[in-house]
């Protein structure tokens, strides 16, 4: 275990919210199960009063939770110089390299949810008489499990490093010709797809871009917001997730370092610290068509039509913002 201010930040949230995440996840379920039968007035009463409760612990949990994402990178960031052989915090990975792939799967989903829970749970609160109450309950039930499973992983993976292993650092990993990014490019786009790697990243950008906009403008008419017109963005969202995040380790982080033969996005955050901006506005880009569907799919309802329709282009409004801003940038960077 390596004891520095990050790892103490870090243990305190994880401990907090994992341990109260388990009574909200409890008790959540129970009033989703509750609300469903039929009830007395004076029974009612007694569950919208616990649910204020938890919907103000929720929130607070929740907003705690979301900060651990990127804390987790700057504790591993300030690990570096305690790891023998470590240059970035792909380094720090390598000494426990299966579950740091757990915990770094686990956090963007619990992001997601998190997010995803907090606009509905907004978006019934906006109504007068709560029709969301109990699909946002049992939400949250959902998500209190998340964050169970992302705690217990934080807590097991901080307090397990061996800083007496040697390991070996991103050059070994990321800057071979049978690296796994340019296996994984090469088998999708074919040989010889560095030529055409960043023209597909701008046409796959300006395709997501595209859509929002006709998304946004569609609603301003009067059109709703379908379902299967949010799949569609959902689905061009994961594409374009997929081809950026390939663009930012054979083109994009070689570029911004100005290493022509160095591909570790780690690397790139840490000699390049804007470029972390450029991640975090991709993300939340990425994200919204997202929480854009699940809001639809579980927030529709008479009472919410027209708040629903707002926060649906709100969404479309921050994707076409996160998106394009993480272009522009990274165009700035490579031009």
């Amino acid at each position: 275990m390596i004891l520095n201010a990050f790892t103490i930040i870090m243990l305190f949230i994880t401990v907090l919210t994992g341990v109260l995440a388990i009574p909200l996840g409890i008790l959540s379920f129970k009033v989703y199960q509750r609300w469903g039968n039929a009830l007395y007035d004076e029974e009612k009463t007694a569950i919208i009063n616990r649910s204020y409760l938890l919907g103000l612990m929720a929130t607070v949990i929740l907003f705690v939770r979301l900060l651990s994402w990127p804390l987790f990178y700057a504790a591993l960031q300030s690990y570096v110089p305690d790891v023998h052989g470590a240059m970035c915090i792909f380094g720090v990975t390598r000494l426990q390299p299966g579950l740091t792939g757990i915990v770094q799967v686990l956090k963007p989903l619990v992001f997601f949810s998190i997010g995803a829970w907090l606009l509905l749970n907004r978006l019934d609160r906006a109504t007068e008489t709560s029709p969301l109450f109990r699909r946002k309950f049992l939400f949250l039930s959902i998500v209190s499990v998340m964050i169970i499973m992302d705690s217990a992983g934080d807590l097991i993976y901080l307090t397990g490093f061996d800083v007496k292993t040697f390991v070996s650092c991103c050059t070994t990993y990321f800057d071979l010709p049978e690296r796994p990014t340019a296996v994984i490019t090469e088998s999708l786009l074919g040989k010889g797809y560095d030529s055409y790697m960043l023209p597909l990243y701008y046409l796959s950008g300006a395709l997501f871009i595209a859509f929002q906009f006709i998304s946004y403008h569609r609603m301003r008419k009067g059109f709703s917001h379908s379902i299967k017109i949010g799949i569609i963005g959902f689905i061009i969202a994961v594409i374009n997730a997929v081809i950026t995040v390939l663009a930012m380790f054979e083109v994009i982080a070689p570029e911004v370092m100005n290493m022509p033969l160095h591909r570790c996005i780690y690397c790139m955050w840490q000699y390049s610290p804007h470029s972390i901006l450029m991640t975090a506005l991709f993300i939340i880009g990425t994200f919204s068509p997202g929480w854009s569907l699940i809001l639809n799919i579980a927030g529709r309802d008479k009472e919410t039509t027209a708040t629903l329709e707002r926060y649906l282009k709100n969404l479309n409004i921050l994707g076409i913002a996160g998106i394009g801003t993480s272009i522009l940038m990274a165009a700035v960077h490579l031009l």
